[in-house]
């Protein structure tokens, strides 16, 4: 399968997206279709092992963000993400919904996150990279994630979301930590 062209992606998060990660949802939903392009884009070329693994990586990131974005869209307007979906956390959350397809098979965020980028890739900096539409999540970068740029851009994701006090707050006296660090705590003592 060709790799993907992620321009078209890049050109809504450069208009939509502000450098600090805040997203016009409103704005973004009157061009809907544009969105449903590149989706149908990603949906078409499932990623190849003859592609190099920052291809991959940076396949799977873009798929987590854009459907993520998608699935807003589509119940927009709404107060937040975890009203999408079934009332059994865990179950049927907004992540366990199978809303999507790559190439044959339906998929959901949470086997975009665990199951691919988590097990194939096991870089925790992919916890800085993927936005899911919620207040306490790292920004959605307004950039496509691309091979060529994927270190530069993991490792500016992760020095922004440490260093940003709205996540976390270090101090000589104590350090508060995002709960990201608590849940994937595995991720980063690998």
């Amino acid at each position: 399968n060709p790799i993907p062209s992620h321009a078209l992606w890049e050109e809504m998060l450069q208009k939509y997206v502000r450098k600090n990660g805040d997203v016009d949802y409103k704005a973004w939903s009157k061009e809907k279709d544009k969105l449903g392009q590149y989706l149908d884009i990603l949906s078409k070329h499932a990623p190849s092992q003859k592609w190099s693994k920052e291809e991959r990586m940076a396949y799977w990131i873009n798929v987590y963000n854009a459907f993520t974005v998608e699935i807003v869209l589509r119940h927009y307007p709404l107060g937040s993400i975890k009203e999408i979906g079934g009332q059994y956390p865990f179950v049927n959350s907004v992540w366990d919904l199978k809303f999507f397809k790559i190439g044959a098979f339906d998929m959901d965020l949470n086997t975009v996150e665990h199951r691919i980028l988590r097990q194939e890739y096991e870089d925790p900096r992919i916890h800085f990279a993927i936005n899911c539409a919620s207040y306490s999540c790292p920004r959605l970068k307004n950039e496509a994630y691309t091979s060529s740029k994927l270190e530069r851009q993991l490792e500016e994701q992760a020095i922004y979301f440490i260093n940003n006090p709205r996540k976390n707050h270090l101090s000589v006296e104590k350090a508060e930590l995002s709960m990201i660090f608590t849940w994937y705590q595995d991720d980063f003592e690998k």
